[in-house]
């Protein structure tokens, strides 16, 4: 009769990954020194492999809520650990190539987002992580859901399960976690008619979220990552309600005045991401930017800031493809409290051959080659939403101001 193997307590002395494994099926609690240790003994093939292991075993252990916890638990304090985008997804792709994940995804979100962890002190970040794999969960169970339809048990309703969690931690005081909510909901609900969510959310913490994000797009070390998520991040936010719409006013208005020489070149660098879109469902993002930019050339022209105004310019007629870009400026035009040269510089730019880009492009380069290179925001190219959530959440205000 062969002899049982006795449960080990601990993750010491573990060194291989076929020990890890062992553990895991044992389900043993690891602790973050020990995941520390072993993360540096394994190499990335093999850590990436015990990842999809706690992936296997979850699905096994759905309805054993014991066990389920402490797969969870150990899983999240790894990829806290390892604070990898890649690692993260592998976990979510071995999730979903399991048969009978549809169950495990529920208890994953509940156990996730609610127990209490072991060791407290990494409890926060165990959190943030926490949001960031359901929030990545959400989307894929979404994207998938779209592709084949009916094929992933009860999607609907996971998702509006997913959604009522996230909503229920957006009184967070986290920044990366607002950040993870703001990237979420704007996605989730991007091609809906309603965006139930994201209204709520940028209620809760919008001000904050956006005053956060572009003092970091105008402090040189943050820039380059503050960039790309408010290009990929924003035209949701366009979509969202009037409320929203007046914090993202204010937000602009402030940085405006406040960087007039920076803010006109985020002005235009977000205009031509917009502008050049192939996605059709940003039209109606470019309509209420185009419609942002004209409310900012009356603030512009009401300060008689005529260089800054120039600017602005540039960018609004970055958009003469718009289907509101006609009424849009015969609104400027008609309106008493815009100056007349900043009219004539606007229908200049208008009627300049060649075609506008062109134009604008010129008279972007003359102002901003004062010393002797054309001035433009770093670029962060690559970079996923969780380590843009990451680096941005991490860097406090008043160091970055």
């Amino acid at each position: 009769m062969a002899e049982q193997k006795k449960m080990p307590r601990s993750w010491r002395g573990v060194a291989t990954l076929d020990q890890a494994k062992e553990h895991i099926d044992f389900g043993v609690l690891v602790t973050w020194r020990e995941v520390r240790n072993l993360r540096r003994n394994l190499g990335e093939e093999a850590e990436a492999e015990v990842i999809r292991h706690f992936a296997r075993r979850l699905v096994e252990r759905a309805n054993g809520r014991l066990q389920a916890e402490m797969t969870v638990e150990s899983l999240m304090l790894w990829l806290t650990s390892a604070g990898s985008e890649k690692l993260l997804h592998t976990f979510l792709e071995e999730l979903f190539a399991q048969p009978g994940c549809d169950d495990a995804c529920w208890i994953l979100v509940e156990l996730a987002l609610t127990a209490e962890p072991a060791e407290t002190d990494h409890g926060d970040a165990m959190f943030e992580m926490a949001v960031a794999m359901i929030c990545e969960l959400g989307l894929s169970v979404q994207e998938y859901n779209k592709a084949f339809p009916g094929e992933f048990n009860r999607a609907n309703q996971l998702l509006d399960y997913i959604a009522t969690y996230l909503l229920s931690v957006s009184n967070a005081n986290s920044i990366c976690i607002r950040l993870s909510l703001l990237h979420y909901f704007g996605v989730f609900e991007h091609e809906l008619n309603h965006k139930n969510y994201l209204n709520r959310v940028m209620g809760r913490f919008g001000h904050t979220v956006l005053d956060h994000l572009f003092t970091l797009l105008f402090t040189k070390r943050s820039e380059a990552v503050a960039l790309q998520f408010l290009v990929e991040n924003l035209p949701f936010i366009l979509e969202a309600d009037n409320s929203t719409q007046k914090i993202v006013h204010e937000t602009f208005k402030n940085y405006m005045l406040k960087h007039p020489d920076r803010f006109s070149l985020f002005a235009q660098t977000f205009a031509e991401a917009l502008a050049n879109s192939d996605d059709a469902s940003f039209a109606n993002a470019s309509k209420v930017y185009l419609q942002h930019l004209a409310a900012m050339l009356r603030v512009v022209s009401n300060v008689n800031h005529k260089t800054l105004a120039r600017e602005l310019i540039v960018a609004v007629v970055k958009f003469k493809n718009a289907l509101n870009f006609a009424d849009v400026i015969q609104t400027l035009r008609q309106d008493p409290e815009m100056r007349q040269p900043f009219l004539t510089s606007l229908d200049k730019l208008l009627s300049d051959k060649p075609v506008e880009s062109s134009s604008a492009e010129k008279v972007v380069e003359i102002r901003l080659s004062r010393r002797g290179r054309r001035p433009a925001f770093s670029r962060s190219e690559g970079l996923g939403t969780m380590n843009q959530v990451t680096y941005l959440g991490g860097i406090e205000i008043q160091r970055a101001s």
